[in-house]
């Protein structure tokens, strides 16, 4: 990557005179770790004039653009961004003054920063050759979908200039922008004069210690690939306030909060890729599990502050939603052991993200029966075009799940009448293996192929997810070579789960794996 980096820097490295200017170089990128997501940085930069530059990274770099008037959370606001030359990645962690008289003197505050998502799934550099680039950021001040569109050029050697727009979504303010008045760097807490002064404290790394924390962390897209380094545990998540921290929530094996808590700072980055931009329900035991345990999808009282609150337009409640891996793991000093998410797709409430078919047998069903039927469900899914994957539930049963396409997705009606359509299929060929009811009488010696996780409210747990069940079991992502006679699911605990997933890499393509669940439905029809 470091090369990579480099290479394509020429233009901002002639620009500067490093000896001078305390900005990287860009020659040596070995100390920026991988990422699970596509970060992004807004730097506030009080040069010859007051501007902003949103940068983004794609293949190694920022893609950077000089926003004149800054973004605007208006739809009504077009603001022009300015293309300029690419930056090294390190520069997401550069705060403060470049010298007078340098290329681009003056002071420079680290104003947003998070991650962001193509919002379609073409390639990245097709949609910037093509001057249109929809995306989604989750920052600490931005949020939400957002539209680059190009402007023609005036001549040949000209800069670029874009139009950067919000999209209308629950993050946008029309008529009204006081989003610039929030003037301190998200880094450091001080303001351009502050900084200016060079006060304390330093900015918090964000690139070079692979801090995937603040980022109202994200979807990782089709084209970004996971690596095993990306999911160790992250330095700059930090332990969360604790009160009780010895206070034992699994009396069985003696786990405690604090054990919870170092399981979550570790398990967060993996985590947060199938949390973000959706709704989540937490299961809570403040006791412990063998204590009073409730479930809580609505915002109330005594929860932290930076769990974002989504309304949804038939619900007078606010729902709770997990926007970045710190407030995951400060979510143990509520005693949060469940994470249960919206299947919709990140930030999109109204399409279907992803299919989720949870196989519960009845208690008496051997669990090589499960297996099967996880299999069996595998081969029709993927004879529709579709890619499985399969975890455990923490429990008895098995989840398959299928990551969905957000181009060419279709709403949860659809989603749920296509699972409903499969599941009914299985059990109408082996009505004495399965059955598509709820009923718990019904359900005696067979599999119950739950396809309600499809509807919109519906949720599912999470991967990785802790269960509030003895033996601190996970949801454990599994590959399909490990669906076969002998799994355990018992072998994957808070304490176990995440050296296992280091040495098996399950789930290592799930995000390249999206497929259009509009084209499997057609071809269902097809075969019907």
């Amino acid at each position: 990557m470091a090369g990579k980096e480099s290479s394509g820097l020429k233009r901002y490295q002639t620009k500067r005179d490093f000896s001078r200017s305390p900005e990287p170089s860009g020659l040596d990128n070995a100390d920026i770790l991988p990422s699970e997501h596509r970060r992004f940085v807004v730097h506030k930069h009080d040069a010859t004039r007051l501007h902003y530059d949103l940068r983004l990274e794609v293949d190694g770099v920022f893609q950077s653009w000089a926003v004149t008037r800054g973004p605007s959370l208006d739809p009504g606001e077009k603001r022009l961004a300015v293309e300029v030359e690419e930056h090294p990645l390190a520069y997401g962690d550069f705060e403060g003054t470049i010298p007078k008289g340098e290329y681009g003197g003056g002071t420079v505050m680290i104003w947003d920063r998070g991650f962001w998502a193509p919002q379609t799934d073409e390639p990245i550099a097709k949609s910037l050759d093509e001057g249109e680039l929809k995306f989604a950021l989750a920052g600490n001040k931005l949020r939400g979908s957002w539209v680059l569109v190009c402007m023609k050029p005036k001549a040949v050697d000209a800069k670029h200039n874009w139009l950067l727009i919000k999209h209308k979504d629950q993050w946008a303010t029309p008529g009204r922008d006081t989003i610039l008045k929030q003037d301190k760097s998200v880094a450091s807490g001080r303001t351009l004069l502050g900084i200016a002064k060079g006060k304390e404290p330093l900015p918090t790394t964000f690139l070079t210690t692979g801090m995937t924390v603040a980022a109202r962390a994200q979807w990782t897209s089709a084209n970004t690939q996971r690596s095993k380094r990306a999911r160790q545990p992250q330095k700059q998540i930090e332990f969360p306030k604790m009160t009780h921290p010895e206070r034992v929530l699994w009396p069985d094996c003696g786990f405690s909060k604090t054990d919870l808590a170092n399981y979550l700072v570790s398990a967060a980055p993996w985590m947060m890729e199938h949390l973000a931009g959706r709704p989540c329900s937490l299961l809570r035991a403040p006791e412990g599990i063998d204590g009073e345990i409730f479930f809580q999808r609505h915002a109330g009282a005594g929860l932290p502050d930076s769990l974002t609150k989504i309304t949804v337009s038939d619900d007078k409640q606010s729902y709770l939603q997990i926007d970045d891996a710190q407030t995951l793991v400060d979510l143990a000093q509520y005693s949060a052991i469940e994470f249960h998410p919206w299947n919709c797709a990140p930030f999109e409430l109204d399409t279907a993200g992803r299919l989720v078919f949870d196989l519960d047998p009845d208690a008496d069903v051997d669990f090589n029966l499960v297996l099967d039927a996880s299999r069996k469900l595998r081969d029709r899914l993927e004879e529709l075009g579709l890619v499985t994957f399969c975890k455990t539930t923490g429990g008895k049963g098995l989840h398959v799940v299928t990551p969905l396409t957000i181009e060419g997705g279709v709403g949860f009606e659809q989603a749920k009448l296509f699972s409903q359509t499969l599941a009914a299929q299985m059990a109408d060929e082996e009505p004495h293996l399965y059955l598509t009811s709820m009923s718990k009488h019904r359900r005696k010696g067979r599999i119950f192929i739950d396809y309600l996780r499809n509807d919109r409210k519906a949720t599912a747990v999470a991967p990785l997810s802790p269960r509030a069940r003895p033996g601190a079991l996970v949801s454990m992502p599994l590959n399909w070579s490990q669906v076969r006679k002998g799994l355990n699911p018992s072998r994957f605990t808070i304490k176990t789960a995440l050296n296992l997933l280091e040495k098996s890499n399950a789930w290592a393509d799930y995000h390249k794996s999206r497929r259009p669940l509009d084209a499997a439905i057609g071809k269902l029809l097809e075969d019907a």
